[in-house]
């Protein structure tokens, strides 16, 4: 099947999904918390299965991971990678930056691959797709990263503060904020991978931090930034693993090398 084609079936289960979250946003019962400092919702599942139901039928020989359920099928050439509510504490309060994110990776002798990607930002009507090879679009648009030469006039984003383990990762954020409010104009903190990753895309941000990270945080927006013109690399500037725990780096290419000096 090619790729647009597979791209069309990802859009209608990332657009299902986020109608659904959407509207069981007004009743979201009881927010239970995973971790010390991250909340899960009914939402999430609810979106998961819609999606996963929705692979399994189409994509049988397809391996699958998601943020909730983890590994539901190994061993393909091809996986998909699911956050079904990313910026869930977002979601959780009302705050309009949140979003669904699927990636379709290809697994090479060269590392993952993500060679599909939609992310659908329900609350604020966007949709950004993203095909290898052939650009990126928010709404059926062609969008494209900014074209910020100078540091100085730069906008970042540094992901959000206090997840997760929280002494060495603030510690980490704490130095990432300091060099970037030193360097840049502003520092932002939304609070969802998608959210940033989509406005990098679009050229609203110069760049995008993200201390710790998980191939459903940055699968999807690893494509789009870079169909979309832009790079995505490892904090140090080689490429991304898509592994649990990597420290992540997006921008509009042209300030890429300024941004991994300003960050070591």
């Amino acid at each position: 099947m090619e790729l647009e084609d597979i791209l069309e079936r990802a859009k209608s289960w990332a657009m299902e999904a986020g109608a659904s979250a959407l509207a069981m946003q007004k009743h979201l019962g009881s927010i239970k918390f995973k971790t010390p400092k991250d909340v899960v919702t009914a939402a999430d599942f609810e979106s998961e299965r819609m999606i996963v139901s929705h692979i399994q039928n189409e994509f049988p020989e397809h391996s699958i991971r998601t943020e909730e359920a983890g590994h539901v099928k190994e061993g393909s050439r091809y996986e998909w990678i699911i956050d079904p509510v990313d910026g869930t504490v977002n979601f959780s309060r009302g705050i309009p930056l949140w979003g669904i994110s699927i990636a379709l990776v290809e697994n090479t002798a060269e590392g993952a691959k993500p060679i599909v990607a939609v992310v659908n930002l329900p609350a604020l009507g966007k949709l950004f797709t993203a095909c290898k090879g052939s650009g990126t679009f928010a709404n059926g648009e062609r969008v494209h990263v900014s074209v910020v030469d100078d540091l100085s006039k730069a906008i970042v984003s540094n992901g959000d503060f206090n997840v997760g383990d929280w002494a060495k990762i603030n510690a980490q954020n704490l130095k990432n904020f300091k060099r970037e409010a030193e360097n840049c104009t502003r520092v932002k903190c939304y609070g969802s991978a998608v959210i940033e990753g989509a406005f990098t895309a679009q050229g609203s941000l110069d760049g995008f931090v993200m201390t710790m990270s998980y191939p459903w945080d940055i699968a999807a927006i690893a494509l789009l930034v870079e169909e979309a013109g832009g790079k995505a690399t490892d904090l140090d500037g080689s490429p991304i693993r898509f592994v649990d725990g990597e420290q992540v780096l997006f921008s509009n290419g042209i300030l890429h090398n300024q941004f991994v000096q300003m960050l070591k």
